[in-house]
């Protein structure tokens, strides 16, 4: 086949004339900043929360489950749109990709609506799932997730139109849009629940009022975009199924994950409410290489799936081999900082003896995975890319649903050290980040050979 001369990302992108680590970088780096925005909202707003106790802690991070579970399940549409966005922009079919954006917008706001539905009626139960065996906690973190759930609408659409921005060649957008509302959120987080003294839900408020600003914000840009404005288009539910095929794998894994972390939380808690407490504070630090990997992911899709749109395979190859490249130097520095400054790390969120103790242990475990964890972000973003979603999905689900049994086997090995239940995981992130690497160098030139083409 012959491939294509022509640059592989639009013309308002600015990065297309780049050699293709730079165009990554490029790329990557408002998604890397608006990734460390909700890191840093995510620590400031733990450090609040904190502050009220581990019990408040518990609370939230029992309720941020199905949170978690919610953004896991909107990727049934948001992955496919980005992906097949990318790819009619690659093929300079720009009314496909404003009819992706139509059709996609529509049904993301029916699902949100869906998923408030459920957790309003079923909050109870849900929490109850956890088995935090602390009524306190338990009546705290249901009613703190029917408040918070009420951002649903708003984030899903969010992370929506992050998905699409981005599968266009456009970063800077969803960056400067997400900061402003994290930044919004930081500052009412401070006055909802020190001044106004309304405790953790004055954190749900901050959310809801920041997210309904970003939504706002996204459709009033979406008014300017050229090339995603969906205006002369409407509704189709052929490129809707199309946007869920590429979604399907993808949140099945998401929501697999969250369900693999409830049965972890439930495994945790015979520790008490301090171990949870400390997994979630734990998980937080951890997004030091998870945000920033998530943003290379971003970029690597964006390049991967508009050259594989414009037929350009070997700008595929080259992508992923920079990827790799990245993510070889970010996950070796983000381990060496988790490992060796584990104490420090945690001390910062929790300051009693007991939780420092804990957390310092678990940083230090799961910092022997960072590196993998990395190069397992690098290669989705390349399988999203390639439009093959289902790849790393079914990889992820199978290796992360083997941290159960994992934790049993190690538990009853180790005599009930805590301390089994992170090695479990950080285990399973390696294993996931060396196969899905693996099985994409295997399958991509087995591809390239049908092509008659060579990765060089």
């Amino acid at each position: 086949m012959i491939l294509s001369k022509n640059d592989s990302l639009n013309s308002n992108s600015g990065v297309g004339k780049y050699p293709i680590l730079k165009q990554l970088i490029w790329l990557a780096l408002p998604v890397i900043g608006s990734s460390f925005m909700t890191m840093a909202y995510n620590f400031i707003n733990m450090i609040f929360v904190g502050r009220l106790g581990s019990d408040a802690v518990a609370a939230v991070g029992s309720a941020g489950f199905f949170m978690h579970f919610g953004w896991g399940l909107s990727s049934l549409l948001t992955v496919g749109a980005g992906i097949r966005v990318s790819h009619a922009i690659g093929s300079r079919d720009i009314h496909l990709a404003k009819s992706y954006v139509k059709s996609g917008i529509l049904a993301v706001i029916g699902l949100s609506l869906i998923y408030y539905i459920i957790l309003f009626f079923a909050r109870n139960e849900l929490i109850g799932l956890i088995q935090l065996n602390n009524a306190d906690i338990e009546h705290a973190a249901s009613g703190y997730l029917l408040l918070i759930g009420l951002c649903i609408p708003f984030s899903f659409q969010n992370l929506f139109f992050t998905s699409v921005f981005i599968g266009s060649g456009d970063s800077k957008s969803p960056f400067r849009i997400n900061a402003t509302a994290l930044a919004i959120n930081i500052l009412l987080d401070y006055i909802l629940i020190f001044q106004a003294k309304m405790g953790i839900n004055g954190a749900a408020f901050g959310t809801i009022i920041s997210q309904a600003i970003g939504t706002f914000m996204f459709h009033y840009k979406l008014k300017d975009s050229a090339s995603l404005k969906p205006t002369g288009t409407a509704f189709q539910s052929s490129l809707l199924k199309n946007i869920l095929r590429m979604g399907v794998s993808t949140t099945f894994q998401r929501v697999s994950f969250t369900i693999v972390a409830i049965f972890m939380a439930r495994i945790i808690s015979s520790w008490g409410p301090t171990a949870i407490a400390v997994q979630k504070v734990g998980i937080q630090i951890e997004a030091i290489s998870f945000m920033t990997a998530g943003g290379f992911l971003a970029a690597l899709s964006t390049i991967s799936g508009i050259a594989y749109g414009a037929g350009d395979y070997r700008k595929q190859w080259q992508a992923f081999r920079s990827g790799m490249l990245l993510a070889f130097i970010l996950g070796t520095i983000t381990s060496v900082i988790i490992i060796v400054f584990a104490g420090p790390l945690f001390s910062i969120f929790l300051s009693d003896a007991e939780s420092v103790a804990i957390g310092s242990e678990y940083l230090f475990i799961l910092g022997f995975s960072q590196l993998f964890m990395v190069m397992e972000l690098m290669a989705t973003g390349a399988f999203f890319g390639w439009g093959k979603p289902n790849i790393p999905a079914i990889t992820g689900v199978a290796l992360t649903l083997l941290r159960i049994p994992m934790a049993y086997t190690f538990i009853s090995l180790w005599k009930n050290e805590l301390s089994s239940v992170w090695w479990s995981i950080s285990i399973s992130s390696m294993l996931k980040g060396t196969l899905l690497v693996l099985l994409y160098v295997v399958l991509f030139k087995s591809f390239l050979r049908k092509q008659n083409l060579k990765t060089t």
